[in-house]
């Protein structure tokens, strides 16, 4: 395999894997170390892609392109913090089952807006210009093959670099007084409120946080993508993201990067598998020979990756890494020698 098909494939992973784990990482302010339970992440990840399509549609871009392009991004994140606003605010009251329906609800109220909107393309959904590609070729002279290199490696640093950004600000968040008070919501509402936490303030602040965080991963995902769709933010993508929060450990980013790395690589890895190998799934006596059904292990990777699930939740079920964090001063730190022992001991 030549070096353009490794770039383009591994590429291609990277960037997806990239949004991926922004999303989960984002979702965890709110599911994780507030303590809310939101199902409708997905939604401010569609308003993100959405925002950024209709800019770069809609409006005519021209020698702007590229303008455009940048402000694709605090745009789809103040469009998407905007949302997260009007989810905040009147769900507030509600805890539990009740806030997870209705953050669903949601997510499934713009899913269908979009679906019935000829403005926003209909289910057909909305192509994206390739701005960046475009780029290259007229401005700088690159010939096709040559753009393509470039655009990928520009996509692989950008969505590395929106993860990047995503961590540190949640990061240095949940490590200052406003984190304190996040936690301490998750961990005791009326104890939080007693000490003098504002309860409604930092609530909002975390779905409006998260929700704009979502909406910059949308952004790069559509302007990646080049399309967006009603159907690339379903229900089953918001399930995907909450499974790697969980797994990974619910207020943990270690654990919550590592856990996406592992789902996001499975049906990767398991694509590889030679088409001879062969797994039987179940027993029909009504077939000839052995009367197993045998099936592809690429087209088991939702088994194995129930199965994988299973496991954590069994042997873990604080998630991977639970509520602990990645260190490299803690793993290169020495451990203090023992004490001697007294004289005659």
């Amino acid at each position: 395999m030549d070096f353009d098909r490794l770039l383009f494939f591994w590429g291609h992973h990277f960037v997806l894997l990239g949004v991926t784990v922004s999303l989960a990482l984002s979702l965890n302010l709110i599911n994780g170390f507030c303590g809310l339970f939101s199902l409708g992440h997905q939604g401010f990840w569609g308003v993100g892609a959405y925002m950024t399509a209709v800019l770069l549609t809609v409006l005519p871009s021209g020698e702007a392109g590229l303008f455009l392009f940048a402000l694709s991004f605090p745009l789809s994140m103040f469009a998407a913090a905007l949302c997260g606003l009007f989810v905040g605010v009147p769900c507030l009251r509600l805890r539990g089952d009740y806030l997870a329906i209705a953050t669903l609800g949601f997510g499934e109220i713009l899913r269908n807006v979009a679906i019935n909107s000829s403005f926003l393309g209909t289910s057909q959904g909305l192509s994206v210009p390739n701005v960046i590609r475009t780029t290259l070729e007229q401005t700088f002279g690159l010939n096709r093959l040559d753009a393509r290199r470039g655009e990928m490696i520009f996509y692989m640093l950008l969505s590395a670099g929106v993860a990047a950004l995503t961590l540190l600000i949640l990061r240095n968040l949940m490590r200052s007084a406003h984190g304190r008070a996040i936690t301490a919501i998750r961990d005791d509402e009326t104890a939080a409120e007693l000490l003098g936490v504002n309860l409604t303030r930092y609530k909002v602040l975390v779905f409006v946080l998260g929700a704009a965080l979502a909406g910059l991963a949308g952004a790069v995902y559509a302007n990646y993508q080049r399309y967006v769709s009603p159907n690339q933010f379903g229900f089953m993508q918001g399930v995907t993201i909450l499974v790697i929060v969980v797994m990974g450990g619910m207020g943990s980013f270690t654990g919550t990067i590592v856990a996406g790395v592992l789902i996001y690589a499975l049906p990767v890895l398991l694509s590889f598998a030679p088409g001879t190998w062969q797994v039987p799934v179940f027993y029909d006596p009504t077939q000839g020979g052995d009367g197993w059904v045998h099936r592809s292990p690429k087209d088991l990777w939702q088994v194995f990756f129930s199965i994988l699930l299973i496991v954590v939740v069994l042997l873990r079920p604080q998630g991977i890494m639970g509520t602990r964090e990645f260190s490299l001063a803690a793993l290169f730190r020495r451990k203090p020698p023992a004490p001697p022992k007294e004289a005659g001991a």
